[in-house]
């Protein structure tokens, strides 16, 4: 009888944690599936670490330059992602070069370490506060994750190394995980 008891014990214990473990692994999930180096058809590349992203994206030629080069710290948590650019470049075709740094070192040379409000996180869309951008999760499956970026725009990442930025303007534009970290 005893070991009855601990066993309908223990399987309470384990639904109840588990039944409650989809929210707190979502941002585990979120990681995890956008961690590696992606690249668009158009060549553009996009890596993601535990806390960072950089993108590269070269178009055109030397007559109409297409460039986006940033850096951004990033955040994820169970309600979406949070970033930060630290660094940007971009010229338009026909246009000048612009470059933005906002340094995130500390005296000590350490980087400093994002901090995010985790109450900015609305569903369906995005928002800016402090220069930090946040990110929503707007629905989450087994299989993808849909984050509510700015602008109206969403961006679909799925378990499998896929993923699909969405405007709100219509299209679709497929990016593909080729190395995982």
């Amino acid at each position: 009888m005893y070991r009855v008891k601990i066993f309908v014990l223990l399987s309470l214990l384990s639904v109840i944690f588990l039944g409650s473990s989809k929210s707190s692994n979502t941002a585990i999930k979120l990681k995890e599936w956008q961690k590696g180096v992606w690249i668009q058809p158009d060549g553009s590349y996009t890596i993601y670490t535990d806390t960072h992203y950089f993108v590269v994206s070269l178009n055109g030629d030397s007559s109409h330059t297409n460039i986006y080069c940033g850096a951004s710290q990033i955040e994820y948590h169970n309600k979406g992602m949070a970033r930060k650019q630290v660094l940007r470049i971009r010229k338009f075709p026909q246009g000048n070069l612009t470059f933005y740094k906002n340094s995130v070192f500390q005296s000590d040379k350490t980087e400093k370490k994002l901090t995010i409000d985790s109450t900015l996180f609305s569903p369906g869309k995005c928002n800016i506060v402090d220069g930090i951008i946040y990110d929503a999760i707007t629905e989450e499956t087994d299989n993808y994750i849909l984050l509510s970026t700015c602008n109206g725009d969403k961006e679909k990442i799925f378990s499998n190394g896929v993923s699909v930025y969405l405007p709100a303007s219509g299209g679709e534009f497929y990016s593909y995980r080729v190395e995982k970290l």
